[in-house]
């Protein structure tokens, strides 16, 4: 049966028919003394023959159409030729008589076919042929070892090599990524290949939704220069890094980026690339996750241009959910310089920062610093309007912050004003400012704990009552 396979490709291609070229004094009726009765007598008997055309005109008609059938009333008239040089098979040997012709299915080329490839850098991988001369009384072949069929397998390199000028698009295919990324586990060669493939389309594939899975494997497998080559594509346009950082594929895969460089100009070249779009990345959901990425992962020096835009920017970024959370992490990790310089343009917007729903958070976070200058800074903007700010859902957290933070000078500033107000009784039974009344006798002593005890007992009733006092009137003190 092998034998006769092997025979084939040749019979395809005029080798036994005749149809090649004529040697040098051959007649023109020299394919016609070929006997080859023996091989259509073989395969008649294994089936690989049809003597019946009945509907050959219903199935050849595509064949027949573009492969005109050359005269010949050979029993092999179910082969079609184009000329003399260039044969196919409108249908090739099979049991199915319906099966029409796939422009998948294999071409068995010769020798010819072969060095043509080889001049025009075909991507064939396969060796042509071997010619050999039938023999009537040879035994049939055993069957191949599964071993020696193993090892007859492409090897995983050389799978890959079919996907030579697809491989953009393999990668952004669910399955084509998945097997680009277990062939990065096999090895340099397999990771130089794929790098050669992907490289120049890292802008598309690292907002794709299965192609940024790759594009973040490859970066923990490729060497240093492979990488260098990666953020140069990355950076090389503006806001191009900056619109991928936005984008909730992409976000993931620059994270993955970040944390694989290493290199001071690699850093450089990253966040000079941010630095435009620093405000837009702080309020996005995607973005702030690059910007918090970069201070965790890079060092205090490196991270100098995100703290100087941050004390630019603290207002807005601060009054935002994503960008109070960011400000925090900039002031953690800002060092010397940076951490003073931004601590103290927190300072001074810390009225509007207090009042706000995320910006109030940030200012707690200031004062927890106990850094002098901010908070004499803060406790000057906030004199004379601590009453204001206690009856306020946000600023009234910040108020008592600074009655357990501040110093005991400022304090009794805090607790002369609220024992100032007119209607003291309202701050007793206000929803917000009942928290701050509360705070200010856990944190006061001696005198002023006296004056708050003193203030509050001519409301016993009030505090026994309203719902916003019995914090309040449960402190051991009023019970008395």
């Amino acid at each position: 049966m092998e034998m006769l396979l092997d025979e084939i490709p040749l019979l395809h291609h005029g080798d036994f028919l005749g149809c090649g070229e004529p040697a040098a004094g051959e007649t023109d009726g020299a394919d016609a003394d070929f006997d080859f009765s023996y091989l259509i007598q073989e395969l008649g008997e294994m089936g690989f023959v049809d003597d019946d055309d009945e509907d050959e005109d219903e199935n050849g008609e595509f064949s027949s159409f573009l492969y005109p059938r050359k005269a010949s009333s050979s029993p092999t008239s179910n082969l079609h030729f184009m000329d003399a040089e260039n044969f196919v098979a409108s249908r090739p040997f099979s049991t199915d008589r319906r099966r029409e012709m796939s422009l998948f299915d294999p071409f068995p080329f010769s020798s010819t076919c072969f060095d043509a490839a080889a001049t025009e850098d075909w991507d064939i991988q396969a060796a042509p042929a071997a010619r050999s001369r039938p023999c009537k009384t040879s035994r049939p072949r055993k069957a191949t070892s599964p071993k020696k069929c193993a090892a007859a397998k492409p090897s995983k390199y050389e799978s890959l090599v079919g996907l030579r000028g697809y491989m953009y698009h393999v990668a952004k295919d669910q399955h084509g990524c998945r097997f680009l990324q277990q062939r990065l586990d096999d090895g340099k060669r397999e990771v130089d290949f794929i790098f050669a493939g992907v490289a120049r389309h890292a802008v598309d594939l690292i907002v794709n939704p299965f192609g940024n899975y790759l594009m973040q494997k490859l970066l923990a497998v490729c060497d240093e220069e492979q990488r260098m080559g990666i953020v140069l594509t990355l950076t090389k346009e503006p806001f191009v890094l900056v619109r991928i950082s936005l984008n909730v594929h992409g976000t993931r895969a620059v994270q993955k980026l970040i944390e694989s460089l290493r290199t001071k100009e690699e850093i450089q070249l990253v966040v000079t690339a941010l630095r435009p779009g620093f405000l837009e990345l702080i309020k996005d959901p995607n973005g702030n996750h690059v910007v918090q990425k970069c201070l965790q992962s890079f060092g205090a020096d490196d991270n100098k241009l995100i703290f100087d835009a941050a004390a630019i920017y603290c207002l807005d970024i601060g009054m935002q959910c994503h960008g109070c959370c960011v400000l925090q992490r900039c002031i953690a990790r800002s060092t010397s310089e940076h951490k003073e310089r931004l601590v103290a343009a927190i300072a001074r917007n810390g009225f509007e920062l207090a009042q706000d729903a995320y910006g109030n958070y940030v200012v707690q976070y200031v004062i927890e610093l106990k850094v002098a200058a901010a908070n004499a800074s803060l406790a000057q903007q906030f004199e004379g309007k601590y009453v204001q700010l206690s009856m306020q859902k946000f600023s009234s957290n910040v108020v008592e912050k600074c009655l357990k933070v501040f110093k005991d000078a400022d304090k009794a500033n805090i607790i002369l004003e609220l024992l100032a107000t007119p209607h003291f009784e309202r701050l007793l039974q206000h929803p917000y400012a009942n928290y701050v009344v509360y705070a200010a006798l856990q944190n006061s002593k001696g005198p002023l704990h006296s004056a708050l005890t003193n203030a509050m007992r001519p409301h016993v009733e009030l505090l026994r009552t309203s719902p916003y006092c019995k914090r309040i009137y449960s402190r051991a003190l009023l019970k008395k």
